[in-house]
């Protein structure tokens, strides 16, 4: 019953490490087959700069954002109340 338990065990581990290896070796692989895509990309990325307009067009106006606010709690109210 010990033994049975024992192998059980040591395949059950086995298995674990086996899977756990062949799951480097893809990543290894992809990591390899993906190398030059990965090279140009942040070669394109140096080249570029970031510029601030992603910023500058997501600032909502105070009075815009006042509104959207009142009008929420306005629908939420009559929700309640209905």
């Amino acid at each position: 019953m010990f033994s049975a338990g024992l192998k059980l065990m040591v395949v059950g581990m086995l298995m674990v490490l086996l899977f756990l290896l062949l799951m480097i070796v893809f990543i290894k692989l992809i990591e390899i087959l993906n190398r030059t895509h990965t090279t140009i990309e942040a070669q394109r990325l140096r080249q570029v700069p970031l510029k601030n307009e992603v910023a500058q067009e997501t600032m909502v106006p105070p009075a815009v954002f006042a509104a959207a606010i009142a009008s929420y709690e306005a629908e939420r109210r009559q929700l309640i109340i209905t």
